[in-house]
């Protein structure tokens, strides 16, 4: 039994540590700086209008914080509409 528990554990570190390819939006009014993502108190600098190659993790924080951000401005707007 704990060698299966290990064994799952292991496959999930490795599907999150997986890199992955990712690009980021420039333009040069809001987002034109890199992005600076944080997972596990490991800090990663993603530099914006280039494809690079980051953990799967990084990936997925950076995808959770755009849904987020649509969803927020689809609220504002509701808001304004009120």
């Amino acid at each position: 039994m704990a060698n299966t528990k290990q064994t799952v554990t292991d496959e999930l570190e490795q599907f999150y540590n997986e890199p992955v390819p990712v690009t980021l939006i420039k333009d040069n009014w809001k987002k034109k700086d890199d992005l600076t993502v944080t997972v596990n108190g490991t800090n990663y600098q993603i530099k914006r209008g280039v494809e690079v190659m980051v953990p799967r993790s990084v990936a997925l924080a950076i995808e959770r914080s755009n849904k987020q951000e649509i969803e927020a401005e689809k609220y504002i707007e509701s808001l304004k509409e009120a």
